[in-house]
């Protein structure tokens, strides 16, 4: 009988010591990261963080794209009286949205209007921002656009219930 209180005890003590290292594992830790997109970017102009099933990332973004060069050069809102519904150049990845703004997507879904944020995103896969503007040949300066999102410490193998910190993820 005094072996098996013995062993409860034991059990007891490593099941507290578990929950008191989960505990402490502390707060989700918040990972930012700017990137430069310039006017000249292909549309779909990647970052290489590959957003996973249930992960939400902010996005921010400031600076501006000159869409002639010139000294016109709207902000990461674009310019919404230009029409980007129709063109002579091969389309805007966001028609009806502002002119030379700032879109994003997650992976394989619709371009969105990001601005100047905060803007939320979810979904699986590759995020990609990319100007709203049919002809980037002619465009001058960029965007600087920061992406935010918390993650917990650890890998989380076998653990789903939240994003963990570890290496990027990859397409492909």
């Amino acid at each position: 009988m005094r072996s098996l209180k013995g062993s409860a005890l034991v059990v007891a003590a490593v099941f507290a010591l578990a929950l008191a290292a989960q505990a402490g594992a502390g707060a989700p830790t918040v990972v930012s990261t700017t990137y430069a997109v310039s006017g000249l970017s292909v549309p779909g102009s990647s970052t290489g963080l590959v957003l996973t099933s249930g992960m939400t990332v902010t996005v921010t973004a400031g600076g501006a794209v000159c869409p002639f060069g010139d000294s016109f050069c709207p902000g990461p809102d674009g310019y919404a009286p230009w029409d980007t519904t129709t063109t002579s150049y091969g389309g805007f990845p966001l028609p009806g949205g502002p002119a030379w703004g700032l879109v994003g997507r997650v992976g394989s879904g619709p371009w969105v209007q990001i601005g100047t944020g905060p803007t939320t995103l979810t979904g699986t896969g590759e995020l990609a921002f990319a100007v709203n503007d049919d002809l980037l040949v002619d465009n001058a300066a960029s965007f600087t656009v920061t992406v935010s999102y918390s993650c917990w410490p650890g890998w989380g193998y076998g653990d789903e219930n939240h994003h963990h910190c570890g290496p990027p993820g990859l397409v492909g």
